[in-house]
């Protein structure tokens, strides 16, 4: 039944906040008027010819799988992905992961929701963060390098974006400031490489973190619930990228053209692989280097997720565990030593 146990019928016991965050819930747990930010909704036939809402509920703490029976095509209408819903229900658990049993639900107007509280956001202050980009753009000893990426920072509306952007919608930096996060990450990498290793250029490798995943301000929208755009979808954000960074050097005078190409080719390669979505294959020392740079720091990212949600099934369990579920994107499961 596509992941989601039937009712069981028992009593579970009752929860007095009127709104739990996502990584508060334990198996058992009561909840009476909790507000969650719907990220899919879908309307869905058991193999008894019933139906069923399954649904993914978060808010900035998390996200959960919920579940609503002997549910009609007008409820299911009567809400989207994207809304905010008023929910009783109860935790249960199914195939070591918890669900939300709904009982009743109840769509709220968005302008009597505070948005940020329902988004998960970088555990970094974003004004420490900001600081730390704007001291690392000006330190650059490149006089093209740092007037464009100075253009990007000028630009409100962009500069804006780039504060608050996720660097990944699921996978990794997946919350607001996601992308920043991801930038300095990779700028202090990228400096600490070229230290290592003298031939290869240190300014353009913390350019090329600055630009390598600009086009995901234009590919994700993050008002609510993370999801892709027309344009994110139809172009992707290599493609975003390389006309935004084509557009500002154009603005920067004099801005040499073997450098542009330069870094439109870190950003066309950086996935690495055309069947991870490169557009070619990375052909410059600075190029080979930044995939590795950017493919680390993401796995990292996500394996730091991966642990955190461990002792939230030991809890549900009552098992230790160190070994996480096959993980499709990593193509593998992941051990935790002590």
């Amino acid at each position: 039944m596509n992941g989601i146990s039937p009712p069981e019928g028992r009593g579970p016991t009752p929860h007095n906040s009127s709104r739990t965050q996502v990584a508060a819930l334990r198996k058992g747990d009561r909840l009476q008027g909790a507000v969650y930010l719907v990220e899919e909704s879908n309307f869905k036939q058991t193999r008894n010819s019933k139906y069923f809402i399954q649904l993914a509920l978060r808010d900035r703490t998390g996200s959960i799988r919920a579940v609503r029976w002997e549910a009609t095509q007008n409820l299911y209408e009567s809400f989207s992905a994207q809304d905010f819903l008023k929910i009783s229900g109860r935790v249960e658990e199914f195939q070591q992961h918890l669900q939300v049993v709904i009982d009743s639900l109840e769509r709220l107007p968005p302008e009597n929701v505070q948005h940020e509280d329902f988004l998960p956001i970088s555990p970094r202050p974003v004004e420490e963060m900001t600081r730390e980009l704007e001291e690392t753009v000006a330190a650059l000893d490149d006089p093209h390098l740092r007037a464009l990426l100075t253009t990007f920072l000028e630009d409100k509306k962009l500069r804006g974006a780039i504060l608050r952007c996720p660097a990944g919608k699921v996978l990794h930096h997946a919350y607001i400031g996601g992308l920043l996060e991801h930038i300095l990450s990779l700028a202090t990498a990228g400096k600490l490489m070229a230290r290592h290793y003298p031939r290869l250029n240190a300014d353009l490798l913390v350019a090329a973190a600055f630009l390598h995943d600009i086009g995901k301000i234009r590919e994700i929208a993050f008002s609510g619930a993370f999801s892709y755009t027309d344009e994110g979808q139809l172009v992707g954000h290599i493609g975003l990228g390389l006309l935004l960074l084509t557009e500002k050097a154009n603005t920067v005078p004099g801005f040499p053209a073997e450098l542009l190409l330069h870094l439109q080719h870190i950003i066309a390669s950086h996935h690495g692989l055309p069947e991870h979505g490169a557009i070619k294959q990375p052909m410059t020392p600075e190029a080979i280097a930044f995939h590795y740079l950017d493919n680390l720091d993401a796995k990292i990212s996500m394996l730091d997720v991966l642990e955190k949600e461990l002792p939230l099934a030991d809890v549900t369990s009552g098992e230790e565990r160190r070994w996480t579920e096959f993980k499709p994107s990593l193509g593998r499961r992941i051990y935790f030593p002590r």
